[in-house]
């Protein structure tokens, strides 16, 4: 969970603004608020207040209302910085090209990064239901990792709908979940078991 709180933190300038630099106190206070408002939805508070976050950012509670119109926007800002910081690195290149290594490395991948964004991911997916443009969000990520999924597979295994939809679910962020948080697995247990589930799947396809 360090990891997690390294993130927020990253987000706040090292050296305090010059004085006079209005612009980079406005930065400064920008980035506090986000940092806040993570680390209160990482120690399990589902939905902080703007007072809260306030506090914990050390501004007055206005200031959150100058940098964000709710806290809906919080939510979404949340969002799109995971989506950034770690979009990219699940369609990197993989290492071998041979599609069924590719699927293991695949649960590998998604694994570090949902070790990295699940408290975050599990909040913003319930606070989707209350905004638009958070469910925008939620399925476009799902667009993004059933591409990368499609990517992958033969034509023949993508064709045969019911077992792409169950690597689908064996590489998901709920089976994931499953294992990581309610078996309470480790993550290297969690990988090895995603990983054994869809050795079961493909272990018959010829191609």
């Amino acid at each position: 969970m360090a990891k997690q709180s390294a993130l927020a933190n990253k987000m706040i300038p090292d050296s305090d603004p010059h004085p006079d630099g209005r612009r980079q106190r406005s930065q400064v206070s920008h980035a506090k608020i986000i940092a806040a408002f993570m680390k209160l939805l990482k120690e399990g508070d589902p939905n902080p207040s703007a007072a809260r976050v306030a506090k914990r950012a050390g501004v007055g509670l206005r200031s959150v209302f100058r940098h964000f119109d709710d806290m809906d926007s919080l939510y979404l800002e949340i969002d799109n910085l995971l989506y950034d910081r770690w979009g990219a690195g699940l369609t990197a290149p993989y290492s071998s090209s041979d599609w069924r290594d590719q699927l293991l490395e695949l649960i590998a991948r998604r694994a570090e990064v949902y070790e990295n964004i699940a408290p975050y991911r599990l909040i913003t997916n319930f606070a989707r239901f209350r905004s638009e443009q958070l469910m925008k969000n939620y399925e476009r990520l799902m667009t993004h990792e059933s591409k990368a999924l499609a990517a992958i597979l033969p034509r023949t295994v993508q064709k045969d709908k019911s077992r792409s939809r169950a690597i689908l679910l064996a590489t998901s962020f709920d089976s994931w979940r499953l294992f990581r948080h309610d078996q309470r697995l480790s993550n290297k247990q969690t990988i090895a078991t995603m990983s054994q589930i869809v050795k079961d799947i493909i272990a018959h396809i010829d191609d």
